[in-house]
């Protein structure tokens, strides 16, 4: 679970993209928050405070309390932010309020630990498939990673996605379980010395047809030539 934290936003009244772009000017970034069956309220943050609290987590999906000046702060997961492709600044922020008493569903990055035998021993070479999951939990048990030990892996070998060593109390898998997150396949050099030797096998046929075709290709420039 990450650390809880506080961030202070104003309502606002305008929209629009002129709008969006003088809170930029003024080093605010226009925000929503909004849960289902409520009317969303628009809001805008202070640009310095947000890259702050961004900076020091991993991911974007964490709960923050929001602070909007009417009294208690309301619990909101930070479900997205949009960023300059440029600058790579926050250009707009999506908050949902959440119960901490029910269940969200959350994408949870994935974070491979370890080093697999079948690299260090075999000289494979470890594939991450799958990046991050998606689980269902109470926002207090948000993390911000899962971490996964594929140091026994060995060539040919790999991990799913229900071999996550999560508390399935807390979390409930959406991804499917089956789905591979990581595996060690074989050197690509070994591939396709491999590949190589079952083409030869396969071919040994080969030169007599080549000669054939040969001799076709003669008699008909020589037809030509004619």
């Amino acid at each position: 679970m990450v650390e809880q934290i506080t961030i202070k936003a104003r309502v606002r009244e305008q929209t629009g993209p002129s709008a969006a772009r003088r809170l930029r000017r003024s080093g605010r970034v226009p925000a929503v928050i909004y849960r289902a069956g409520k009317k969303a309220r628009l809001l805008d943050l202070d640009a310095h405070e947000l890259e702050n609290i961004l900076h020091h987590h991993t991911g974007e999906n964490f709960v923050m309390d929001v602070d909007i000046g009417e009294g208690r702060p309301r619990k909101a997961l930070l479900k997205e932010v949009q960023h300059d492709v440029v600058t790579g600044r926050p250009l707009h922020v999506d908050f949902y309020e959440v119960s901490m008493k029910e269940r969200v569903h959350v994408t949870v990055a994935l974070e491979l630990s370890g080093e697999p035998l079948g690299v260090t021993q075999q000289g494979g070479v470890l594939e991450q498939l799958l990046h991050e999951v998606e689980v269902e939990c109470l926002p207090g048990d948000i993390p911000e990673s899962f971490s996964v030990d594929v140091s026994g892996l060995k060539i040919g070998q790999h991990i799913t996605v229900g071999d996550l060593p999560i508390d399935t109390d807390k979390y409930g898998l959406i991804t499917g379980a089956d789905v591979v997150l990581a595996a060690v396949a074989a050197p690509r050099v070994q591939e396709e010395v491999e590949a190589a030797a079952e083409e030869a096998e396969a071919g040994v046929t080969e030169p007599e047809v080549i000669s054939e075709k040969k001799g076709e290709g003669s008699e008909a420039e020589g037809g030509e030539g004619s």
